[in-house]
């Protein structure tokens, strides 16, 4: 189910015109940034924590390799694009660092969960606060799908990768029914 438009329209400026939102998740293979790199210079909680909020999510191949530590995997002999590249000061370090923290802060009503609102302006990140409010995290710089995900696979989400305009790159992860509509709002989202 698509998120409704309205979380997004108290974030735009005048005359700004908002293309879509897409629900992203983090790939759980992120690890927690430095302190340096937080929004709110303080714990927002720890790996224990992460995995019992996080449930069942964390079954997956992607969240056993995070809970064991492990954030580059080799995979039938080849190694596997790590989540984050580019630094944390990049664009997608800085997304990496500002979506992990909204998505294990307290208060947050559909943990785990960050969304991006693509305008004809700008990119916004939010942080949902039940169904009809959302908190602006953070402006985006526009960005592109790393590759295109394989739609035959029959997972309910699917790993891909956003790149941004100095070429970090950031692992998300997203339900399957929104991947058009991200891929739709990637091209929209301005000049790499």
């Amino acid at each position: 189910m698509a998120p409704d438009r309205a979380l997004a329209e108290q974030w735009l400026r005048a005359g700004e015109e908002l293309f879509g939102l897409v629900e992203v998740r983090l790939s759980a293979l992120v690890v927690r940034p430095p302190k340096r790199y937080r929004r709110h210079k303080r714990d927002v909680g720890t790996g224990v924590e992460f995995a019992v909020e996080g449930g069942f999510e964390l079954l997956d191949p992607e969240g056993l390799l995070a809970l064991a530590g492990l954030t580059t995997v080799f995979f039938g002999g080849r190694l596997l694009t790590p989540p984050v590249r580019g630094g944390w000061a990049s664009a997608a370090g800085r997304f990496a660092a500002t979506a992990r923290e909204a998505e294990i802060s307290r208060g947050s009503a559909t943990f785990g969960f960050v969304l991006l609102a693509v305008t004809d302006r700008r990119t916004l990140l939010l942080k949902r606060h039940g169904a009809v409010c959302a908190e602006h995290l953070a402006d985006l710089g526009p960005f592109r799908l790393r590759k295109s995900p394989d739609v035959r696979r029959r997972a309910d989400t699917r790993r891909v990768g956003l790149r941004f305009a100095d070429g970090s790159t950031v692992a998300v992860r997203v339900a399957s029914g929104q991947l058009k509509t991200l891929a739709g709002l990637a091209s929209l989202s301005g000049p790499l």
